[in-house]
């Protein structure tokens, strides 16, 4: 058994050594197709960031919801909208929310402050009858008072004085026998009471000025005050009323929304909105929820979403060209307006990717007539300009090892070039150095480097070679690209005074 197996791996041997010999020699019979080529050409290097977003205004005005819901008793309804695309003037009717609870709550509040203006009118008059009264005492009741008691004083003194010449006529008439001592009794009682009735007269009058007086005047100031008071309440009571009345009058008025400018008519759309938002009929809103927007025609731009990978190359001042889907064959100009310098929030469904994303804003320059806001457009911003720059295809290219390499194809015969390179996009890169305009080089580098002698590279160096993909040297050219780029001398990119192309670098 053991010699079989000798036996049979030598058979294996030979066979393998004979397949080896005989497919190297088919190679040396069978004709290598040429690569294809690409020649160096000098030109002008452009650099472009691609700015996916919409026309929007630069100036919208924002048509918002007034009433407030605590008026409307968060019943704010659309009852009418006008249709979205409308060229309205200044003063047409956009929107009317439904007033039915505010008609009601105006009635009551009506008959509210007529109630107010009723009791404001019953205390008015009562305050007049209470200064009236005031008057009356002093200038007439008092007077009458001090005048009766003045004559019953006056009426007693002469009494007294009657009693006295009675008394005396009738002593003579008792000295004489005439009459007895009962009669005189009679007379000095008689007196007596009279004498009695002229004090107490007198002190009538004495009480009547110095007390009564006083706490008669005292009352009717106090019913005065007392009359002040309630007509002070009343007017701040009718105040309130009639402010009230004033403010569901106002959000009564305010219910029928109309145009404040001249413009075409937008729907508000929130940011991560959906059809259920939509501005419609029978649509419930709230206070000071923008229901309609303006836009300004004469001031449009972009909007849209720089990756974090390109946002460090655009800055203010930049231009750009616009194209809209809408019109294929339009070509608009533009200028990069602002850059934020914070990314947008990830959507309710922005999902697991951890890129950000920056709102930029570029200003189209003259927008023709008929720009809509809401377009889909895109914008090619121009980070980066080189007039007169050597320039391969990126496909032509390939870094290894850290160093950069193109390889040529002569007479059937492969080799490498180290080079060094400069700025690129998408498609071209800037040879700085190891190639001249006219070379011509392999076109797909990447994929004949086993056709040259590379460098051994460590292990680790070689796994990671062999599981690197086209896109993943992109990638990495990209990144080396971009660190050159870094170590040039820049404004900075939120100055938005620079010229354009300051920033440029590869994408």
């Amino acid at each position: 058994m053991l010699k079989r197996s000798l036996v049979f791996l030598v058979v294996i041997a030979l066979l393998s050594a004979a397949g080896y010999y005989g497919w190297g020699r088919l190679r040396e019979t069978v004709k290598i197709d040429p690569p294809q080529l690409a020649t160096v050409k000098r030109g002008l290097f452009v650099h472009e960031v691609l700015e996916r977003g919409s026309i929007d205004s630069a100036q919208n005005t924002e048509v918002k919801c007034l009433v407030e819901s605590y008026a409307a008793g968060n019943n704010l309804v659309i009852v009418s909208v006008i249709p979205e695309g409308t060229l309205v003037e200044e003063g047409d009717l956009l929107v009317e929310l439904d007033s039915s609870t505010l008609r009601d709550s105006l009635q009551n509040q009506e008959t509210s402050v007529i109630a107010a203006e009723t009791q404001l009118l019953q205390s008015e008059a009562s305050l007049r009858s209470s200064n009236i009264a005031l008057e009356e005492y002093k200038s007439g009741v008092y007077k009458q008072d001090c005048t009766t008691i003045e004559n019953k004083i006056y009426s007693a003194k002469e009494q007294v004085k009657t009693l006295e010449n009675d008394l005396v006529y009738y002593q003579r008439l008792f000295e004489r026998g005439h009459i007895t001592q009962a009669h005189i009794d009679v007379a000095l009682i008689e007196l007596e009471k009279a004498r009695n009735t002229q004090k107490m007269e007198e002190l009538n009058l004495d009480v009547l000025e110095t007390l009564t007086q006083k706490r008669r005047i005292a009352q009717l100031e106090m019913a005065i005050s007392s009359d002040e008071a309630q007509v002070a309440s009343d007017k701040r009571n009718l105040g309130f009323r009639e402010t009230r009345l004033k403010y569901l009058q106002d959000q009564l008025a305010k219910c029928k929304i109309y145009a404040p400018r001249s413009g075409q008519v937008v729907y508000f759309m929130p940011r991560w909105g959906n059809d259920d938002n939509l501005i419609r009929e029978g649509l419930r809103v709230i206070e000071r929820q923008t229901l309609i927007q303006l836009p300004d025609p004469t001031r449009m731009l972009v909007k849209g979403l720089v990756n974090e990978a390109n946002v460090r190359l655009i800055e203010p001042g930049q231009r750009a060209t616009i194209r809209l889907e809408a019109f294929p064959n339009l070509v608009l100009d533009g200028v990069v307006k602002t850059v934020s310098d914070f990314p947008e929030q990830a959507g309710f469904m922005g999902g697991a990717s951890m890129s950000k994303e920056y709102l930029t804003q570029v200003t189209v320059l003259n927008p023709p007539e008929g720009i809509k806001t809401g377009l889909t457009a895109e914008a090619r911003i121009v980070v980066n300009e080189i007039p007169d720059a050597l320039l391969l295809p990126m496909q032509a290219v390939f870094e290894y090892g850290g160093k950069m390499y193109a390889i040529t194809f002569k007479d059937g015969k492969w080799d490498k070039l180290e080079i060094k390179t400069g700025p690129a996009n998408d498609k071209e890169v800037v040879i700085l150095e190891g190639l001249d305009e006219g070379d011509e080089v392999v076109l797909g580098a990447w994929a004949h480097r086993n056709e040259v002698d590379l460098p051994r590279l460590e292990q680790s160096s070689q796994r990671h070679e062999s599981d690197t993909d086209e896109e993943t040297l992109r990638e990495m050219m990209r990144q080396e690209l971009e660190k050159q780029q870094q170590e040039r001398p820049a404004e900075g990119r939120r100055g938005g005074g620079g010229p354009p192309g300051g920033g440029g670098g590869p994408r």
